[in-house]
């Protein structure tokens, strides 16, 4: 058995640190002191550009429950820290009600970073998670939206997995989910004023008893109290298990065997609302009465499959909203609560909502309210006006990326798969040369990867260069089997999809290898990882945001929360304690298929130090090992951000790490911002 020489740099000591802080100074030092950062930083941080930075941390779109509007935003102009707001209008922020710079809040001095928040449906009461420095693992705080006071709950730790608590209707409490160290799913419910003892938990799930892997559930409780349905989430969404509150008894939601996704909203006291796609890959929506919710024989079809992807629903009055995805675009439309047709909702251009991209659920409202962006506008907070039959912007529009023309084109797979993309450039760039060309992609755990807004690309798209927005199988844009078609056995396709891309920019003459970049963040840092040791020949450059590059032994020594983050492994990559899954995985694996002797593109590995899901010894033992085996002389560099972890939560850090991506990018493809 061979040791790998590099494996002193998996575990956090002092030895691996101090090399890790050595290589994080060089990779700075090299994309800070290129001549021209400080104009693409400026750029970035005014202007459009300047708008990704808060449209990444949620604080667009306002909700309303109980009459009051509820939103997070800058706790004031020019501040990064964002504060929980309630208003009585949608168009004014109104009084700050949580303040993260207040004493109680403060760690180190540092104000506490406000990711999400949870109201009660009358309005009265929120529930939300109080993180710092970019840690992933927060605690829970309560308010009230009247006063404004704290309200006391029993201190719970909760890990930022996009599951959110459920209220019950009169706000006298809360339930909430977590994961015992043996990786059993635990439902709690905690009490509100007087704050009582949590106890134990009212039911604990086991984690072979689900048919996914999720890293946690949501509980939605039913209108009137009594039934609290666990939601898996967030790339798998299945209505678990279900209790009943009068009697305390859980038991199965789904019939025993079923395959596929149920998720959705509660209609009635008795009946839940969900999209399903065991039978329909690209969902349909069925009405599911609780008492017979194992017996699909009841379930009453109320919207049959289409050719669009049924991403989720929610209901407003005695209507339900439907966000579909049709050829890599977002739309809305309206059904009655029998499925019969209402309208469509009109919304502008190619785009997306994050509603469809990734949470996949619409935030509790008593009004419609989503936001959406295409590459060239930035994301808009709209509501629908019922009686205008329209959706209305709420607060002022944002300047967008005028002078851009935006193209769908078509490349073809190794298996013969048709497999579209975005092409994103200035109206008046002359195509008949190879330009400096940027592919982004994700391609991974049921996520449709759509358009969005491109302001941290405004730079690059000003100095000439052109944006390729890749739509790979893995992800959830045409339904079930293109996810199925992208994970576990299958995960070649996800790359090769890739790579048929990047060919068919090179022979339309778009771009060349010379010129062609690639940047990918999560699952798409693992893509980037994959281009760089299986096709190093068709880049030039290459930024892996927050990757995994060690598929076989993806967590460090002494994980806080191993159980969670290794669900979401297994979800899209198998088991690497497996032998049968282990050989997929090593054949693609980016640390564990890097040849000594190969000329391979200059590479920018970027980690947030807190980051639980893709931590930073992936990129030491990467940088350490890839250093010595590439001949070709470009830069190999690892930068591991401070306070960060699987995304910057402060606006200022989201602006200052898309220009050290964007400069290095630019720098390897030899642009000159304009």
């Amino acid at each position: 058995m061979t040791i790998d020489p590099f494996e002193w740099l998996r575990p956090d000591t002092g030895e691996s640190l101090a090399w890790q802080e050595r290589q994080d100074a060089a990779a700075r030092s090299y994309v800070r002191d290129w001549e021209h950062f400080a104009r693409v930083r400026d750029q970035l941080a005014t202007g459009p550009a300047a708008q990704n930075a808060s449209d990444s941390l949620g604080t667009s779109t306002p909700r309303r429950l109980g009459g009051r509007w509820f939103r997070l935003a800058p706790v004031a102009p020019g501040q990064a820290a964002l504060g929980l707001w309630v208003s009585d209008v949608p168009d004014e922020p109104g009084r700050l009600l949580v303040d993260p710079r207040a004493g109680e809040y403060l760690r180190e001095g540092e104000p506490a970073q406000l990711v999400w928040y949870e109201p009660t449906p009358d309005g009265t009461r929120v529930v939300f998670g109080v993180y710092h420095g970019g840690e992933m693992i927060g605690q829970l705080r309560a308010v009230d939206a009247v006063t404004g006071r704290d309200l006391p709950i029993a201190s719970h730790r909760h890990l930022l997995t996009g599951a959110v608590p459920g209220w019950l209707p009169d706000g006298s409490g809360f339930y909430v989910c977590d994961r015992s160290e043996t990786g059993d799913h635990r439902v709690w419910f905690v009490p509100v004023q007087p704050a009582g003892e949590i106890g134990a938990p009212v039911n604990v799930i086991g984690r072979h008893e689900l048919a996914t892997s999720p890293s946690g559930l949501t509980p939605q409780v039913s209108p009137d109290g009594r039934w609290v349905i666990t939601l898996t989430g967030q790339h798998e969404q299945v209505a678990g298990h279900l209790g009943d509150r009068l009697t305390g008894a859980w038991r199965r939601f789904m019939p025993d065997g079923y395959e596929g996704e149920c998720h959705g909203v509660w209609y009635d006291d008795d009946t839940y609302v969900a999209v399903v796609t065991g039978d329909a890959p690209r969902g349909r929506l069925v009405a599911i009465p609780v008492a017979t919710s194992t017996d699909v024989r009841t379930w009453r079809e109320l919207v049959p499959e289409s050719d669009a992807v049924l991403r989720c629903v929610t209901q407003i009055g005695d209507r339900l909203v439907l966000c579909e995805v049709a050829d890599a675009v977002a739309g809305f439309r309206l059904v009655t609560g029998e499925g019969k047709p209402v309208e469509r909702i009109a919304t502008p251009g190619l785009g997306s909502s994050p509603t469809a991209m990734v949470s996949r659920r619409f935030e509790r409202s008593e009004v419609l309210t989503f936001s959406y962006n295409t590459f060239v506008d930035p994301l808009t907070p709209y509501r629908y006006d019922a009686d205008r039959g329209e959706p209305v912007p709420t607060g002022p529009r944002q300047p967008g990326l005028g002078g851009m023309t935006v193209a769908r084109r078509f490349a073809t797979s190794r298996d013969g798969t048709r497999v579209p993309y975005f092409v994103v450039h200035r109206a008046d760039l002359d195509l008949d040369r190879p330009r400096p060309a940027v592919v982004n992609g994700y391609g991974g755990f049921n996520v449709a990867w759509l358009p969005r807004f491109l302001g941290n690309y405004a730079p690059f798209l000003r100095a000439g260069g052109i944006y390729v927005h890749a739509v790979l199988r893995g992800g959830a844009e045409y339904g079930r089997t293109w996810y199925e078609d992208g994970r576990l056995s299958r995960k070649q396709n996800t790359f090769d999809d890739l790579f048929a891309i990047a060919e068919d920019l090179i022979a339309a003459g778009l771009s060349e290898p010379a010129r062609l970049g690639f940047h990918g963040a999560s699952h798409g840092g693992l893509l980037a990882g994959v281009a760089l040791v299986q096709r190093p020949d068709l880049w030039r450059a290459l930024v892996a945001e927050v990757p995994l590059f060690d598929m076989l032994q993806p967590l460090g020594p002494g994980h806080p929360a191993p159980q969670a983050v290794r669900s979401v492994f297994l979800e899209d990559y198998g088991d690497p304690d497996e032998p049968g899954d282990a050989d997929i995985i090593r054949a693609y694996s980016p640390h564990h298929n890097i040849a000594p002797g190969t000329p391979y593109p200059a590479i920018l590995q970027a980690f947030g130090e807190h980051d639980l899901g893709c931590q930073p010894f992936h990129g030491r033992l990467f940088t350490a090992k890839l250093a010595p085996a590439s001949t070709s002389g470009h830069p190999i560099l690892l930068r591991v951000w401070k306070g960060a972890g699987h995304a910057a939560l402060d606006s200022a850090q989201v602006s200052d790490h898309a220009a050290e991506l964007l400069a290095f990018l630019m720098r390897e493809l030899s642009m000159i911002p304009a």
